[in-house]
């Protein structure tokens, strides 16, 4: 039983762990002018799965792509300003 327990609490503390990064997300894709909905749906599309269900695991790829996409667009010296603003 008290296995069972520390389990759930571990499992919940994990799932916690990535709604914060996920919110986090959201706000550092935010600071380079991407409306939340957007970044919300194209993660969707590149996951092919609901946000909700995302772990900072399978996001950190995507944000790794987006800033190649930012900085093959931008030039790397815009896109660093863009990024770390």
């Amino acid at each position: 039983m008290i296995t069972d327990t520390a389990q759930s609490c571990g499992a919940w503390t994990e799932r916690d762990r990535d709604a914060a990064y996920r919110d986090e997300f959201v706000k550092l894709l935010a600071g380079v002018h991407l409306e939340p909905a957007l970044a919300i749906a194209l993660v969707e599309t590149a996951t092919g799965q609901a946000f909700e269900m995302c772990s900072a695991a399978e996001l950190v790829p995507f944000l790794q792509q987006f800033l190649e996409l930012l900085r093959s667009h931008c030039g790397p010296s815009e896109a660093d300003q863009l990024w770390h603003a």
